[in-house]
């Protein structure tokens, strides 16, 4: 049977990227969720579109939106939980009940320009709560096949589940102070202390996991929807969590505590970049068979067609700074370990994923064997067209991309397409105008949709066997998801402004020249 890895790289598909929460609908509460990601699915998959990219789901603490600084490696955020499609809630009178009060502030939230993640995540698990109270009082006393199955779920995710559901309760009884703030016993997970509280809170504790439970159901059901439509849904895996996360507390000698991750100078910053994540002990994880990864490849294939692991190189080496340090280092040298390394993590995933696809973030600065490695292991790494240059500094014809790779105009850290157009300098322009068009202009180029038109067909040209773009980039606006190096509220918090029925009628034009595209292009 041929897997997906097979699939998609014997194949030549098309897919888009547009962040769960920015999914907006009908009956949204102001944040994308499982419920909209059928209805976008379904959208999808009518304009020939193969694979849809949503970004990380892991739940992140009050007021941070970034998903690759979360509080879990393995925890789905409740923000994206269908309240319409938790059956607990709708036999609730309590929770109906809520829900009526909370009608006036859930319009408000629906309306927002940007999606209001803590309101509506608040909302969410007061709702999600008495929803558990009637599963409590319905199917865990009367012991219902729905009781068991909530059971049977439990004892399939222990590997991170009871110490995430536990770390979650202690993180609200302790009213969000760090771990490290904890009273010394809990701090250093002694068995005792944690057995205590886990007997004195254990229904509070639960509530955390049946949370999971139902997002866990939540989303498979949505991926099966998608399969069924000949779409596939693309996850990923950030690289790090947040000092702050179950992970660092309850495994933290899979870490570095008081080293940081970071990334050396490039494109994004001149001086580097600090990430405030805990470095990993590699030595530690390599030693235990990468134990931890291990777990996270098998959680994301559980619930993905295709992963993204974010920061490649990172694997192979990884930029850290010591406690008090200004300037970073890497944790290991010489080009050969690096590369002793990288392949032993990569072989792993390959193992792990059973042919599902991993898809490498190969950004920034790079080594070439990293590149090299990826196209032999079949993973494929990032073309982003503004950044494939030859050594006289003329852009690259996509045509000459690797089969393994993905092709793309932008990332969820770039300005989008027409951003970019419109910005750079006219020398630029003209440059990469030649390569797009074969002819040569001062570089006055408008952006149009003839402009757009021949963007999007040289990049689905490319031999690339996956070209991806975000939404934006389909529909010609310049909204960006995220600028590095920035902190504050447009980040993470994209809407797509229209349903998908409005956004078929508005941009008509648009995703009109796209189905064409892909027509020409064999990307059907």
């Amino acid at each position: 049977m041929m897997t997906i890895q097979d699939q998609l790289l014997s194949s030549r598909s098309c897919g888009i990227l547009l962040p769960l929460s920015a999914m907006k609908t009908q009956t949204d509460w102001g944040v994308g969720d499982f419920g909209s990601l059928q209805q976008w699915t379904e959208f999808f998959a009518g304009q020939g579109i193969k694979i849809l990219q949503i970004l990380p789901l892991q739940e992140t603490a009050p007021g941070v939106t970034c998903p690759y600084s979360a509080m879990t490696s393995f925890a789905i955020d409740p923000v994206y939980t269908d309240i319409s499609a938790v059956e607990d809630i709708a036999q609730s009178a309590e929770a109906q009940q809520c829900i009526n009060e909370l009608k006036p502030q859930i319009e408000t939230w629906h309306h927002a320009q940007k999606a209001p993640f803590g309101a509506v995540k608040s909302a969410k698990l007061k709702v999600l709560w008495l929803g558990y109270q009637h599963f409590l009082a319905k199917d865990q006393s009367a012991r219902t096949p729905r009781f068991f199955a909530f059971e049977a779920y439990q004892q399939a995710q222990a590997g991170w589940l009871k110490s995430y559901a536990l770390f979650r309760a202690l993180k609200e009884f302790y009213r969000w102070q760090t771990w490290l703030s904890w009273p010394q016993t809990l701090r250093q997970c002694n068995e005792t202390a944690v057995e205590i509280f886990e007997a004195k809170y254990r229904e509070y504790i639960q509530f955390f996991a049946y949370i999971q439970w139902i997002l866990d159901g939540q989303l498979r059901a949505a991926k099966s929807f998608a399969t069924k439509r000949g779409l596939l849904i693309f996850g990923d895996i950030p690289f790090g969590t947040n000092l702050d996360s179950a992970e660092v507390w309850a495994e933290r000698r899979n870490y570095r505590l008081g080293w940081e991750t970071g990334a050396p100078a490039d494109q994004f910053s001149k001086g580097g970049q600090r990430w405030g994540l805990p470095a990993y002990d590699w030595k530690y994880q390599h030693e235990n068979n990468l134990d931890l990864w291990r777990r996270k490849i098998r959680r994301v294939t559980e619930l993905y067609d295709i992963f993204r692991l974010d920061h490649l190189v990172g694997f192979f080496r990884t930029y850290i700074f010591a406690p008090g340090d200004q300037v970073g280092q890497f944790d290991v040298e010489g080009e050969q370990n690096q590369i002793d390394r990288g392949y032993a993590f990569l072989r792993m995933v390959l193992d792990e994923a059973h042919g599902k696809l991993a898809v490498g973030e190969d950004l920034g600065v790079i080594p070439n064997y990293v590149r090299r490695m990826l196209v032999d292991l079949r993973i494929p790494g990032y073309k982003v067209l503004r950044w494939e240059r030859e050594d006289n500094g003329y852009y690259r014809e996509p045509r000459n991309y690797p089969v393994v790779s993905l092709a793309t105009t932008s990332t969820h850290d770039t300005e989008t397409v027409r951003g970019w157009w419109e910005t750079m300098n006219p020398y630029e322009r003209a440059n990469i105008w030649e390569m797009i068009s074969a002819q040569k202009t001062d570089g006055n180029v408008p952006w149009n949709l003839d402009t757009q038109r021949a963007i999007l067909r040289r990049v689905l040209g490319s031999s690339s066997a996956i070209a991806l773009f975000s939404f934006q980039d389909i529909i010609g606006t310049t909204d960006r998801v995220n600028t590095p190096g920035t902190v504050g509220e447009e980040n993470w918090t994209y809407r797509s402004g229209y349903t998908p029925q409005e956004t078929a009628e508005k941009y008509a034009a648009e995703w009109e020249m796209l189905r064409n595209l892909l027509a020409e292009t064999n990307r059907k």
